[in-house]
Formats: C-alpha cells, structure tokens, sequence
C-alpha cells in the first residue's frame, strides 16, 4: 500500500475467541476505497439469504477510508455495516466520534465481528492487537455509565468507546450505536447486532500513523481548504444553533412532517427552533475529532438535567417533536436524552410513536393497551413514558421496539399510519416538497434514508459539474429527477467511503479527489470516484436482491406521502414517483424491475457479487 491505507481487516470472532488478519492490497482499496465500500464488500462476501440478522453467523464491521490517516477536518468518521435486523437488508450507518480514527491508530482500516460470546464483553484494540475483555459488570448500564465505567477501569478518558446501551441488549430491532455519549450509528438497528452478539462496547486506542503519499501538497491545500471554510458565514451559525436552525424554515417549505405527515402548517415549530431551541436549552457546539463546526448539541441549562448526551438535532426534534405535535422542549430534551441513553435510532423511534399516537386517536389502541398512558397529541410525558417503555421492552414498549412492519401486522387497519420503505421508518424529508426526495425516500440501499444521495441541494442551486450535472432544477419540477437522484446517489458514497462527514461538502468533489491522491499516491479523477460510488450501490443492491428484495414491491411510495397537502408550503404538490423511479433505474443501468443488468454487473466488475 502506497498511503493511507494499512491493507488490514481485523477479524473477531467471538463464539471461538479467534482472530485473524485479512489483507488486501492497492487495487482492491481503489475498487471499494473503504467506509461504507469496504464495509459492503465485506458483509456481502460473508452473509447469506439464510443469515439471522441476530444470529451468530451475522458479520457486523466497523470499517474507515483513507480519510482517518488524517487529522483532516470531517474525518472522525466511521461506517458500520450488517445485516439489518429492522429490515432483513442491508444495514449500514455512518457515525462520528473517535472509534473511526482510533481503529486507524491501531493499525487497521477495518474491525470485522462474527459468532457470539458465552457472556457479555467487549473489544479493546491497541497497535497491532485486540483484547477481549469481561463486560458482565457494564452489561444492563445504559451508554453513559458505560462509557464512563470503561474509561475508569482503563484509566484514560481519551480512548475511544462505542457501546449499546440496554436497547442493543433487549434486541430493540432500531438500537443504535453510540460513540463518546454524543455520536451515532443510529439507523439500520446495528445495536442490536452487537446486542445479539453479548459484544457491549469497542474501545480503541493507537499511537500508528498511516504513510501520506505526498504530505506537503496534501498540508497546503488542506489548510487553504480549512481558511476557506473558516471564512463562510455558515460556521458560526453551526457552531451557535446547529441543526435546529433548520426546523421553522422546513415547516414553511412543507418538508417537516407535522402530526404523522398529515398537517399542513404547524406554527408551534418555533418553539423547538432557533432562536428559543439555543437560549432555552443554553446549547453548545459539541464537536467530532477533528471538527471546527461541531453540530451536535450540548444542552448546558441545568433545569434540562440531566443531559450528557448529544442534544437533539433536526431529525430528532421532528420525528419526536412537530411529527407528534410536542412544542415542550423541555419534554424533547428528555426524550432524546432516554433515547441515546438506551441506544435507540430517534428517526424510528419517533415514526413508531406517531403510528401509535393516530392509532389511540383512532380508538385501535387502547388506554389498557398502553398502561395508563394517554397517547394524545402533543403529550409530552406520554413521549418521554414511551420511550422508556421501547427501551425496556415493557407492555405495548415490546411491540413498539420491533418497527413499522410489525406493528401494522398487528393492527393492518393501520397501515396508512405506517410511513416506511423497505420497513425502515422515512426520515424528516417530505418528499412532495422536493421531489428529488424521491430517490432517498424510496430507492436508498439501506430503506428509506435521508442522507444517501439527497439532490435537495440541487434544487436549491446546487450542481455537480464533475459528474455531469451541470445545471439546477426546481424542486416541484418532475423532469430529470430520477437521472439527477442516480447521480447524487453515486456521489454521496464518496464522503461515505473516504470516510468524511457531509457537512464538509464545501470542499468540493475535485478537492476531495486531490486530498485523496496526496494522501494515497494515487491519479484518481473525480470521474473516477463516481463510478467507485455507483459500483458501491450497485454492490449493495445485488446483496438486497440476493436477501430477497423485489424492488418493484419494496420501492414504493407509502400511501400517505401520495396526497396533496392542502396548505403550507408543498400544497396540491406530489412527484409523479412511479416515473421517477423508472428513470433512476434506467439511469443506474438496471432493468425495469429494479435489478442490475449483467452489463452493467460486468462492467462494475461486481460479478461475484451475483447470486
């Protein structure tokens, strides 16, 4: 290997306490590049039809790209990768925090986990070496107890720790992973893999340094990067308010969901926005390794107490905020608080809560259903009561913490209440008020998904010249939605394999494929990175397709999201999806049913990734 990159894949498994080290060399990095990449190829090569999401034979990794060579900014990243147990598919998330970089330090580009433990453990990585390690007295404590009992057993509060809390353990089909109390791998439930896997935590710490290619080249653009970036008038407004400046805007251009996507307008979002969301909560920036924006929350005002977890962001402050009708912040503080304090996904969480909420108001859930507690809008202790009882698996918390599809197979009258896609619950990004969100809503790899290729940015003016998108489009304008959605898609698994943060998108695709060939020695070309992100989703697709996906069932618009708001800002608007899906398949090189053709298998190079 030339530069940022060890040729290292560190093998655990756990039923046998055996480990050994995989390697791979140059054209293997620069076919899959590393993070979401490596991490596809890896679970794909290792997991069949017959693999039990939670079962022994499940291959849970941990994989980082070129980037964690760096201390670049945007780089304390990291993929993970299984099979999904919410959606039987492909299961991936990209988290932030110190466990990518410090994997890196130990002198590996990945962590690959199979078998399952006799009893609770964890990992500890050091250079070049991996120990296992007696987790019975942290099992039952939640992600901060757990983090902090491990930095003190292990003396040093700079390791990095990633660890399930007690919704991992009880098998909570959306658990997430949670790195430093404040950095998720939230979608996709990999906290129940390492749940099923009695595997509590992965601590990490390493003194090794990759090669870079050509450090100084890389050192004199980075740096300008970074002035440049310095400069912009959007980091202090990160830095200040983070996600949650993004809340009342949404509400006014319709893409909030409000009341189970079912309302229009929701004046209320003001008080869960900025500039009350900031002063109330006396928030602070909470950064990633290596982060000058630090977007996570830290919420400061003692009477939210307690608080030591990352503060809720956009997503959150929708999906258990205006999608349920709360405006009480202090009630979202401390929902979210019991949700990251657990380990659960709050996109999931919140979409389960607002099937259940119109269910009560339906009269198909009842009082006694729920113990006493009354699911009416806008209740926040109901909220903050729910949560705990999801985590714990208590009462109606058991079929509620088994998602969308489970619930609706109890109650199928309810399905209209139930917005998902491949059983992965829609994120906060309606699309009937940009239709490009056609593609993330329906055509994500992992379910539906808000991050994997939004071209929202292209219909607020944005383009990608270096793949050929040289011109914007309006946001309810069909035409070209599905050409432009494949396209996005492909580039937004470059930051995803580097490993970067997408907050750092300013640095722009040539730049980013100059810092990767300083650091690697390489003469890749953007054009190139686009077709290593389109091998990438065509990878995961044909591992969908071999688990049994059938897109033309799977990839369809929920029932809801096919009607017109009246009012706000989408009213009368809905995308033509059926068209648009076509087209992004067509785009892709796939057939009218969603499957890759086998010339564009070939061409790829992917043919063993076919069943």
């Amino acid at each position: 290997m030339t530069g940022g990159y060890w040729g290292k894949i560190l093998w655990v498994d756990l039923t046998t306490s055996k480990t050994h080290i995989e390697t791979f060399n140059d054209a293997y990095a620069r076919k899959f590049l590393g993070g979401c990449g490596l991490g596809a190829k890896i679970v794909s090569d290792n997991v069949t039809k017959s693999t039990n999401p939670l079962g022994a034979h499940n291959v849970l990794v941990f994989a980082t790209g070129p980037y964690q060579a760096t201390e670049m900014g945007g780089s304390g990243r990291c993929s993970a990768c299984a099979k999904s147990p919410l959606t039987g598919y492909r299961g991936e998330s990209n988290g932030g925090g110190k466990i990518g970089p410090q994997i890196k330090r130990c002198g590996f580009d990945a962590l690959a986990i199979t078998g399952k433990s006799r009893n609770p453990i964890y990992l500890y990585l050091t250079n070049n070496q991996v120990e296992i390690k007696d987790a019975r007295n942290i099992w039952g404590k939640d992600v901060v107890e757990t983090t902090a009992t491990i930095r003190k057993d292990q003396g040093d509060s700079t390791i990095g720790v990633t660890t399930i809390g007690p919704a991992g353990e009880n098998l909570v089909r959306y658990a997430c992973i949670v790195n430093e109390n404040h950095g998720f791998f939230g979608r996709c439930g990999l906290g129940a893999v390492m749940g099923s896997k009695n595997l509590k935590a992965i601590v990490a710490k390493g003194s090794l340094k990759p090669e870079i290619a050509e450090p100084e080249k890389y050192k004199i653009l980075y740096e300008e990067l970074r002035k440049n970036m310095l400069a912009s008038p959007f980091i202090p407004h990160m830095r200040k308010d983070g996600q949650a400046m993004a809340m009342a805007p949404r509400e006014q251009n319709g893409l909030l969901p409000m009341k189970n996507w079912t309302m229009d307008n929701w004046p209320e979002v003001m008080k869960i926005s900025t500039p009350i969301f900031t002063e109330e909560g006396i928030m602070k920036p909470w950064a990633c390794p290596y982060c000058y924006l630090g977007c996570h929350r830290r919420v400061t005002n003692p009477d939210f107490a307690p608080a030591d977890t990352g503060g809720p962001e956009y997503e959150t402050l929708a999906m258990i905020g205006s999608n349920l009708l709360i405006s009480d912040l202090k009630s979202q503080v401390r929902a979210n608080e019991i949700l990251n304090r657990y380990g659960m996904d709050t996109i999931d969480a919140g979409a389960v809560l607002a099937w259940a909420f119109e269910c009560y108001e339906k009269g198909l859930i009842s009082k006694e259903d729920t113990d006493g507690i009354e699911l009416t809008w806008g209740n926040g202790d109901a909220l903050v009561a729910m949560c705990e009882k999801i985590g714990k698996r208590d009462g109606i918390g058991n079929l509620l913490a088994e998602g969308l599809r489970a619930c609706v197979d109890t109650i199928p009258e309810s399905k209209e209440f139930s917005v998902e896609v491949m059983g992965q619950a829609v994120a906060a990004h309606d699309p009937r008020a940009f239709f490009s969100n056609v593609v993330t809503t329906l055509a994500s790899t992992r379910g539906s998904c808000h991050l994997h290729g939004s071209a929202e940015g292209n219909e607020s003016g944005g383009t990608l010249p270096e793949l050929g998108i040289n011109f914007s489009t309006d946001r309810f304008d069909d035409k070209n939605k599905g050409y432009i959605g494949a396209i996005y898609q492909d580039a937004a698994q470059i930051p995803n394999c580097l490993t970067t943060c997408l907050l750092y998108g300013s640095f722009g695709l040539a730049n980013r494929t100059k810092l990767l060939n300083y650091i690697t020695g390489w003469d890749t070309t953007p054009q190139e990175l686009g077709k290593i992100g389109e091998r990438v989703n065509c990878l995961q697709q044909l591992f969908n397709i071999r688990m049994g996906l059938v897109p033309e069932v799977e990839n369809v618009m929920p029932l809801r999201l096919t009607k017109p708001h009246e009012g706000g800002g989408a009213a009368g608007k809905v995308p033509d999806w059926k068209r648009i899906i076509k087209e992004y398949w067509q785009a892709k090189g796939w057939d009218e049913h969603g499957i890759p053709t086998k010339a564009k298998v070939k061409e790829l190079g992917l043919e063993d990734a076919v069943a």
